[in-house]
């Protein structure tokens, strides 16, 4: 069936702001940066914003530039109509964002609010969007697995982007271009995709793909734990909590960093691949977790001092991981075996995140052994829950349709 001219000159015109903004911003970088007197500007150790900020030569120019890939995040956002809503939300919320931060100019001393909180709002929901691509069980499974790969890679350029800020490293102005690149060069895949269509999938390699990033998650956190202790091998980890391993006084605090964001989301992923097989509350409570989680990780505990955000949200983040369960459990549409196994779940995590909270706060020998087990514990139930979805009938229809 041949699809309307009008929806075929869309398609086009989307492809061509994807293509568009990666050359822009290329483009307009070394602009704005021919610009700056001579000695005066580094672009591997600077960022963007400093090229857009008050104290720049011609900081029109980057400031354009960034202003017109926001609108460009916009008009793609309302144009690729092939694509499930939630991720052209989240795209269109990264545009506004984007436009938000160069409008707001970074001082010649010291930071904008405004800019930083449109910056880091605008790299969340750059990467976010991601996901829901990669959920999506109607769409191309090339589309589905690239999207899972360039999720990997936004978050480890991220990874690098927050290394270099928190230890002042030499390099922050390229791991910056390197998440703008990738982030601008993703869209294009996208919007060719868009325009060609996509094949229905099978529910059952929604399923497939769920169970394996549940079972990935708790060898992320394993590996990275080991890794982390290793690179700090004085402490006792039977006393020293994952937050500290994290925090700005650990050696190779990027391990821990990348170890707990990566998990959280690997478990948000999880939870949007069951949204339609467990109970709403269940997998947006689990989801939460995922998201907090990160959040956590991307506000390090600092020396001798503690961070409201991190704790704040790393108490969420347990107790979202412990309750999801429990939406499971007083569904009534739900399988009963699920239900009571779902319901002993979170009975066992809220012990087990009590004995954590007492060796807390009574600063008792075993709080670090008491987090570790917390913390491989909850990736356990996702891992049940995803085997237990995929159900008697997908497997058989898996056995006829291969057969």
């Amino acid at each position: 069936m041949t699809r309307p001219a009008t929806d075929r000159r869309r398609d086009a015109v989307v492809v061509a702001l994807a293509v568009a903004s990666p050359v822009l911003f290329v483009v307009g970088g070394l602009a704005a940066e021919a610009a700056q007197p001579f000695g005066t500007y580094d672009a591997v150790g600077q960022t963007v914003s400093t090229l857009a900020g008050r104290g720049a030569t011609d900081r029109w120019i980057m400031a354009t530039v960034l202003a017109a890939m926001g609108v460009i995040y916009l008009v793609m956002a309302a144009g690729l109509q092939r694509v499930p809503r939630s991720a052209r939300v989240v795209l269109g919320v990264g545009g506004a964002a984007v436009v938000v931060a160069a409008l707001a100019a970074q001082p010649v001393h010291g930071s904008s609010t405004v800019h930083m909180a449109a910056t880091v709002t605008g790299i969340v929901a750059l990467v976010a969007w991601t996901i829901p691509l990669a959920a999506d069980r109607t769409a191309d499974p090339a589309l589905r697995r690239d999207s899972l790969v360039a999720l990997g890679a936004m978050t480890a350029a991220v990874a690098w982007l927050c290394a270099q800020a928190w230890t002042d490293g030499t390099w922050l102005g390229v791991a910056e271009r390197v998440l703008i690149l990738v982030q601008t060069v993703w869209p294009v895949r996208v919007a060719v995709a868009a325009c060609r269509g996509s094949a229905p999938v099978p529910p059952r390699e929604a399923g497939r793909t769920t169970l394996a990033l549940a079972v990935l998650a708790p060898i992320v956190f394993l590996v990275g734990l080991y890794a982390a202790q290793a690179a700090w091998p004085g402490p006792d980890p039977g006393r020293q909590s994952m937050s500290s391993l994290a925090g700005l006084g650990a050696p190779s605090r990027w391990i821990m960093t990348v170890t707990l964001g990566a998990g959280g989301a690997l478990h948000a992923l999880v939870a949007v691949g069951l949204r339609a097989r467990v109970p709403t509350a269940a997998w947006t409570l689990l989801a939460a977790g995922g998201v907090l989680l990160m959040v956590t990780a991307l506000n390090p505990q600092p020396v001798g001092a503690y961070s409201a955000v991190h704790m704040a949200a790393g108490a969420l983040a347990w107790v979202a991981y412990s309750t999801w369960p429990l939406g499971i459990a007083c569904s009534p549409t739900a399988d009963p075996r699920l239900r009571r196994s779902s319901a002993i779940a979170t009975a066992v995590l809220i012990v087990l995140v009590g004995w954590f909270a007492t060796e807390l706060i009574t600063d008792g020998e075993l709080y670090g052994l008491s987090q570790r087990v917390v913390l491989l514990a909850q990736p356990v139930w996702p891992i049940v829950v995803a085997t237990a979805v995929l159900g008697p009938r997908d497997r058989q229809r898996a056995m006829v349709d291969s057969g």
